[in-house]
């Protein structure tokens, strides 16, 4: 952990690495956070949420008006909490390279996944692959991805329920290093076993 901690000069670091579309829940995120910031406000200019948000569609009018409320709500739970030259939400809307990607899934104390309607998503998985031996990363992830299915030792949410969601960020501050150990082992487990040389040969024997 002593690495983790020359790393940043916050006391915890949240992350979440999106496309920016609805079914990311990017904005119910946000609002878990402002409501985190309420209730716990001992973690007020402890606390920061990193959101990497790769535009999309944006030559479409609904996306372009998602992208709008997310800088509306970025700009009104900084305003609501600014403490210079602390603020909780720090927004970066680009597409970072590969390397920059995993720079911020290793400074991370927590990875949070909160879709909404989603597949696999891979985030999950990168997050958990980017972790070394020593490190006591904790991912938080949507019952509604599909990969919830597989990374049961993930933190499990429900990110239309902001009580739940924000109580659900704080235990994992808090969590024990033991706990975080042993939930971290057997997700990096999973990552290297359900692999697609895995994917593969289940498609097949099921077919058959």
């Amino acid at each position: 952990m002593k690495k983790r901690r020359e790393a940043n000069h916050y006391n915890h670091i949240a992350l979440g690495v999106d496309r920016v579309d609805y079914t990311k829940g990017i904005i119910e995120r946000l609002k878990a956070i402002d409501r985190f910031l309420e209730k716990y406000p001992e973690y007020i200019r402890k606390f920061v949420y990193v959101e990497l948000g790769a535009p999309s569609r944006t030559i479409i009018p609904d996306y372009r008006k998602l992208n709008e409320e997310i800088d509306r709500l970025v700009d009104e739970i900084n305003w609501k909490y600014l403490s210079t030259p602390w603020k909780p939400i720090h927004y970066i809307r680009k597409k970072l390279s590969r390397s920059e990607v995993l720079a911020y899934y290793r400074i991370a104390d927590v990875c949070i996944v909160s879709s909404l309607d989603d597949g696999m998503n891979l985030v999950a998985k990168e997050f958990l692959a980017a972790q070394k031996a020593e490190d006591h990363g904790i991912l938080l992830l949507s019952r509604f991805a599909g990969a919830a299915n597989e990374l049961k030792e993930a933190l499990l949410i429900n990110p239309y329920n902001r009580e739940e969601f924000a109580d659900c960020i704080k235990y994992a501050l808090e969590m024990s290093e033991s706990e975080k150990t042993k939930r971290m082992k057997n997700l990096k487990s999973v990552v290297r076993t359900s692999n697609i040389y895995k994917w593969v040969y289940d498609f097949i024997s099921d077919a058959f």
